[in-house]
């Protein structure tokens, strides 16, 4: 682990000269140790196989992919840790998701296809990946046994539990 926190903060400091290259990567290991600590309480896991799990899903820097979007804190209404994809579907049930723009019902977890207009002619096509996510109306998901975790619409079924 210690090996894979040395080379990230080798390219935080390489992604810029001087004492903001160093800064940043002097941060990014704080965030790091920090966000490992939470995760690896929280699933119970040892922190060396989060990390490698992290770096396996990481497709571009270090710098922008690791930060609070793409590792969520573990705050209880917000975060629900499944040990299988199996179980998260069981959980879920039918297969209907609260649109976090237009509050219409999505069979898609991930892409409104409720068919609601927003405005004359537009049908909302909201995308819980894109640039504003879930607007905070999501919730995130993480399967233990594939060590990945995700923002999804929230489940239709999870909203009568919560009422």
């Amino acid at each position: 682990m210690e090996q894979i926190i040395k080379k990230l903060k080798e390219d935080a400091r390489n992604s810029w000269s001087g004492e903001l290259g160093e800064q940043r990567a002097e941060e990014l290991e704080k965030y790091l140790r920090n966000k490992l600590q939470e995760y690896s309480n929280a699933l119970k896991m040892p922190q060396k196989e989060i990390l490698e799990a992290w770096e396996k899903d990481r497709t571009y820097s270090a710098i922008n992919y690791y930060q609070e979007a793409n590792q969520p804190s573990f705050k209880a209404d917000k975060v629900i840790v499944f040990e299988t994809v199996d179980e998260l579907y069981q959980a879920i049930g039918d297969k209907k998701f609260r649109c976090a723009s237009c509050g219409g019902i999505s069979t898609n977890p991930y892409e409104c296809n409720s068919g609601e207009e927003i405005s004359k002619g537009k049908i909302c096509d909201w995308k819980v990946y894109g640039l504003f996510g879930d607007l905070g109306k999501g919730v995130y998901v993480y399967i233990k046994d594939k060590l990945r975790g995700e923002t999804i619409f929230t489940p239709i079924s999870w909203e009568k539990v919560n009422a």
